[in-house]
């Protein structure tokens, strides 16, 4: 029976109700609770499936199940019906009850599309919303739509689906497809390193997320991302946040406000596609006191062993004994690429030198290296790999593209088979499909029914691996191949250093005869000018460490001088020196792209239209190949072509 304390309930209760209705419009639409049944109208549901009971967020219980109650709510749940009403004193008298008795029955609703709609218990979902809780016990009933890829609420919400139909994940949703099996995977792996933990990954991820939302909300990051794809990118820099004690969870949370950001798309990428004049910009007033400059390198292996490492650290070599005593260089090698905990700590003990720059050197250190700036926003941290969209981190690499483009021009003329082989790369745990296709792009126009046998190394530095794609090369009819630097000869080590990759003719078992050119690339000019700009205060870097500033990835060219070709004369004949120079000149001299339009995929679709010049970053993000390119060894998942 209702008393005075429920009546003055319903009564402030309603006028709220009332509120929001002036306020939203006086149609269901806007004003009034909303009704699944209408959701629905028109949408083909394939299966219902019983979830159980589960705690489930007030705030996501946004409507009803039929029409029969919507127009006694507002669309906050609160009634609007008068005071002398059966249904008003109904809610007064359930009101009492929950105060007296909390609530004794579980109300049941359907989800549909990670949202809810009661069936029964409409007041006691009124109430609750009115007293300020926070979540409710209900019975769960899944409403399946019909699949449709073309529909992205859909197509994330049957990534659950098809994970596990009847998986119940609390409050967990994602505002981009693949966020939810990115999550899984981490989950998948954490339980795999962490056999002590018995949960399931339903259990696992609930509990994480519970815990990851808490901090997130606490820190009060605006950003437009759900906590789900928060938690991803969380991931992605912290590891998987499972017992990780709440005081950690809210600092490491705040430490990723920049990658939050970024993800968010409040921050964006800067590419800067560094030319030959962009080098020689004037001096402006120096940022470090007395001149001088420390950095720090971090290596993956050693550069006896490595050639990736090797022509990094022969260059610094250099640039080391050009300043003297105005540069201090720390060195870490052997920093492991394959264990992110490692790389991590690696990277915080040369954090902890307190250099101005740390240069991580390899794409494999990236999420370290991401971790660790945003630890240290004080510090200028520089990884080598391609540019991240969507990873808050300062990238530098070369315009490879533009080399491997001359080379596929080279061996186009050069190949009486017209059956070139490449040698590529998959070292780091990715495949990379522009710098094949520029090769490509560059033998075609010389021999228009060229083929590039693209073969990708699983291990630069194993020369066993080199020979058999030699061998591959032969085989399938190559007489040219673009040929990676033997990694073990110590004359190759100590007399070409910046030599990474030849073009060789080759005989019938692959064996190399005659070198046609060598590619070679010296990041000395790219440390030399930036450690010369940090000294006197002129780098761009400094910009993109001030608050709110953007990510940048350096793309350094070929007019720069960190790459190019040198052919053998004698070898290749006067023609196609000048045909080499003609396309050298148009790179380093014009706006001319490699890839420029029209370019068309293995499966004959335009990817770049007539006359399209795609940026650097369109270029990088590339995941097709060319149709000129046939892959010879594809990976484990991949196809031919994919």
């Amino acid at each position: 029976m209702a008393d005075q304390e429920s009546r003055a309930a319903y009564q402030q209760a309603r006028k709220l109700g009332r509120k929001f209705l002036s306020e939203h419009g006086k149609n269901e639409a806007k004003g009034y609770l909303p009704v699944l049944e209408d959701r629905i109208r028109g949408v083909e549901i394939v299966g219902e499936i019983n979830l159980g009971y589960h705690e489930i967020p007030l705030k996501k219980i946004i409507g009803t199940r039929t029409a029969g109650r919507s127009n006694s709510f507002a669309g906050n749940f609160m009634p609007l019906l008068a005071d002398d009403t059966e249904f008003a004193l109904k809610w007064q008298a359930v009101y009492s009850s929950q105060l007296r008795e909390g609530i004794r029955e579980h109300i049941k609703v359907y989800e549909y599309m990670n949202r809810y709609y009661v069936q029964e218990g409409n007041k006691r979902v009124s109430i609750l919303n009115f007293v300020g809780a926070a979540s409710v016990y209900a019975n769960v009933i899944r409403l399946l739509p019909e699949r449709d890829e073309s529909n992205l609420e859909i197509s994330i919400y049957y990534e659950f689906m098809d994970y596990d139909r009847r998986m119940y994940f609390d409050n967990l949703w994602f505002s981009k497809r693949g966020n939810f099996t990115r999550l899984v995977k981490a989950a998948e792996d954490y339980l795999a390193a962490h056999p002590e933990v018995k949960d399931s990954v339903e259990e696992v991820i609930n509990q994480a997320h519970r815990a990851f939302r808490t901090a997130y909300k606490n820190a009060k990051i605006e950003t437009n991302l759900t906590t789900g794809d928060a938690m991803v990118e969380y991931i992605a820099v912290y590891g998987f946040p499972y017992g990780v004690d709440s005081r950690t969870l809210y600092r490491n949370v705040k430490n990723c406000e920049g990658q939050f950001l970024l993800a968010s798309g409040r921050r964006q990428s800067d590419t800067v596609e560094v030319d030959e004049e962009d080098t020689k910009a004037p001096a402006r007033r120096g940022r470090l006191r007395g001149g001088r400059l420390k950095v720090a390198f971090a290596f993956d292996g050693t550069d006896a062993y490595n050639l990736f490492t090797r022509n990094h650290s022969t260059a610094i070599d250099r640039i080391e004994k050009k300043y003297g005593d105005k540069l201090t260089v720390f060195r870490l090698y052997g920093v492991s690429t394959t264990d992110k905990e490692k790389c991590y700590e690696a990277l915080s003990a040369l954090a902890g030198e307190k250099p101005d720059i740390l240069f991580t050197t390899s794409p494999g250190m990236t999420d370290a290296s991401l971790r660790v700036a945003l630890e240290n926003p004080e510090l200028i941290v520089l990884n080598c790999s391609s540019p991240k969209e969507g990873k808050n981190l300062n990238t530098y690499f070369s315009k490879m593209y533009d080399l491997t483009f001359l080379c596929g021009v080279l061996a186009g003329a050069m190949s009486q088979t017209g059956v070139i082989g490449f040698m590529n790369t998959a070292a780091f745990g990715y495949t990379t499909h522009y710098d094949v296709n520029a090769f490509a792009l560059g033998a075609r126009p010389i021999d228009p029914q060229a083929i590039v046998l693209d073969y990708k190394l699983m291990k630069v530095n194993d020369w066993d691996e080199h020979d058999l794609a030699r061998r591959e090369f032969a085989a399938a009819g190559a007489d040219v191949a673009f040929c990676r630097h033997s990694p073990d000869n110590h004359l190759d080590r100590k007399a070409f250093n910046e030599v990474y990759a030849q073009l060789y003719q080759i005989n019938r078992y692959g064996y190399p005869l005659e070198s046609y050119a060598a590619a070679t690339l010296d990041w000395g000019v790219f440390y030399d000018t930036v450690i010369s700009d940090a000294l006197q205060g002129r780098t761009k870097l400094l910009e993109s460490q001030t608050i709110g500033g953007n990510p940048i990835h350096f793309g350094w060219g070929l007019s720069t001088g960190i790459m190019d070709v040198y052919p053998v004369e004698y070898a290749i004949g006067e023609n196609a020196m000048k045909l080499l120079k003609i396309f050298r000149n148009l790179i380093t001299e014009t706006d001319f792209n490699p890839y420029e339009g029209p370019v068309y995929d293995i499966n004959g679709v335009l990817r770049f239209e007539q006359g399209y010049k795609p940026t650097l970053m369109e270029i990088h993000a590339i995941d097709w190949v060319e149709k000129g390119v046939r892959e010879l060894n594809p990976l484990p998942g991949e196809e031919a072509g994919d």
